[in-house]
């Protein structure tokens, strides 16, 4: 079940632009969305630390109050919470903390859409999550807002390993909340044979119905580059989201750039959830100091 939506917020417009895809997911769902601003501060020498601290935490307080009211106001389910340490850990440990199913965030390039997650928030909290996380593209214009339909159809591009496939059963978990189906996408290069790729999904397709009869599985076999073959077939399927799998190399934490994944968020516009699994989180972050942002 999808229960709880963290959202991160810094107090920036750019970060609040995943509020509305929080939200919309929030509708079919009944899902309350937890706001996380993680407060920081910088010490000059002089000055207390504990001023600028309770200073930082007061400022984030503030802002979440006005926020979280506001969606309130509107018939949102709505919490917040404020830590103070490491942007990406404080996030990641809240997710851990309240049990959070997923996390929408805002993610940009500072020198362009060419360097998307790179050295970002968003990529660090992939890295170290194994909560699901929801990228939305800051750069893309307000009127390409994301908006779910009543049966929308979900793409889990899958390339036989398991690895991939890591990204099912998120992906079938929150099918049953919104009502979806699910599409099964296999890009092979141009001028390959297609017969193996078609049993392979095929033989995936059976696996899920035998296991969710309830469940609407199809499948699509595209020749070409996975990103545009991805991106056609979700176009050309109607389909609302992609939910797919992304790693780390050799137990070290890889950029997202130059892999599918990255590519994806990189040149696509669809909502794309990235799923890490857990043997390739990483778990090695202190847990960040709290404080509840009362209302």
């Amino acid at each position: 079940m999808l229960k709880k939506i963290l959202v991160p917020l810094d107090g920036s417009a750019l970060a609040e632009q995943a509020i509305a895809s929080a939200a919309e997911l929030s509708i079919p769902t009944g899902a309350t969305m937890l706001l996380v601003r993680v407060a920081h501060s910088h010490t000059l020498p002089g000055i207390d630390p504990r001023e600028r601290k309770d200073g930082a935490i007061v400022d984030a307080e503030r802002y979440l109050t006005h926020t979280a009211a506001k969606l309130i106001e509107r018939g949102y389910g709505c919490e917040a919470v404020v830590p103070f340490g490491s942007a990406s850990e404080g996030i990641a440990e809240q997710a851990r903390l309240h049990n959070t199913s997923l996390i929408v965030m805002s993610s940009h390039g500072r020198t362009g859409p060419s360097r998307l997650l790179f050295g970002s928030i968003a990529e660090a909290v992939v890295a170290r999550s194994c909560t699901p996380v929801l990228v939305t593209r800051a750069w893309l214009p307000n009127d390409t807002h994301w908006r779910l339909p009543d049966r929308p159809l979900l793409v889990v591009p899958l390339d036989g390993s398991t690895f991939a496939e890591a990204a099912l059963e998120p992906t079938v978990a929150l099918a049953d909340d919104l009502e979806a189906g699910i599409l099964l996408v296999r890009a092979e290069p141009r001028g390959a044979a297609l017969t193996e790729a078609l049993d392979y999904l095929t033989r995936m397709e059976a696996r899920l119905q035998q296991t969710y009869p309830h469940l609407t599985v199809i499948t699509d076999v595209r020749s070409g580059e996975p990103p545009e073959a991805i991106d056609a077939a979700l176009r050309q399927n109607g389909a609302s989201l992609i939910v797919m799998a992304t790693h780390g190399r050799g137990g070290l934490v890889r950029s997202l750039m130059g892999s599918v994944a990255g590519r994806v968020l990189r040149e696509g516009t669809a909502p794309t959830i990235l799923v890490r699994p857990a043997a390739h989180a990483d778990t090695t972050a202190e847990p960040a100091q709290q404080v509840v942002a009362a209302y």
